[in-house]
């Protein structure tokens, strides 16, 4: 990979408890990136994070669902790791494993994995944010997916609230159009809106 960066702007320390052994280093990247480092000398596993600042909400009225769709297709591959299965079957190998979760305001993806085997898993990891593939071979069956989580989803009492509240918002207010997969009721879900 051809990334180069400057040195980092180190940031005020973490306010951490007095029985907290583990040492942080927050910085400020030069893209604007805010990064925390934290070593726990007892672990033996490597472990990354990116929360990203756009989640349901954040939908264009046009397209619901579209975060949650991008959530699941990040994890499709890359340009510099283009084979679908490469980040999860990596993991697996290393005793590692990975989640992601899209919430109103923001879609967060972690992994963790043996320490030895962190820098290689980081590369895939951050390789989907610089240069994702979004294939089309993946993304019907990713439309299924999303679809079959908000199929399991849809008894949760968390759900149920967010339908309580939905049921007595304003008619113009966009939490009307918080959609999390149904893909009988979104647009950006139908092969035809992504074939575009």
């Amino acid at each position: 990979n051809n990334i180069t960066m400057s040195d980092p702007k180190y940031l005020p320390p973490v306010v951490k408890g007095d029985a907290d052994y583990r040492t942080y280093r927050p910085i400020a990247l030069d893209n604007g990136i805010t990064v925390l480092l934290a070593h726990d000398p007892q672990s033996k596993h490597f472990a990354a994070s990116v929360s990203v600042h756009a989640g349901a909400s954040s939908d264009p009225r046009a397209l619901p669902g579209l975060a949650h769709f991008c959530e699941h297709m990040c994890f499709l591959g890359s340009r510099a790791y283009p084979e679908e299965n490469e980040y999860k079957q990596y993991l697996a190998q290393h005793g590692g494993k990975s989640n992601a979760a899209t919430s109103m305001s923001h879609t967060t993806y972690q992994f963790d994995v043996l320490a030895d085997h962190g820098e290689k898993a980081l590369d895939i990891f951050s390789n989907f944010f610089i240069s994702p593939m979004f294939t089309k071979s993946g993304t019907q069956r990713e439309v299924q997916a999303v679809d079959s989580e908000n199929s399991k989803n849809l008894v949760s009492d968390g759900r149920r609230r967010l339908q309580v509240l939905k049921s007595l918002a304003d008619k113009k207010t966009p939490l009307l159009e918080i959609f999390h997969g149904e893909q009988t009721h979104a647009p950006c879900l139908r092969s035809r809106t992504l074939r575009r």
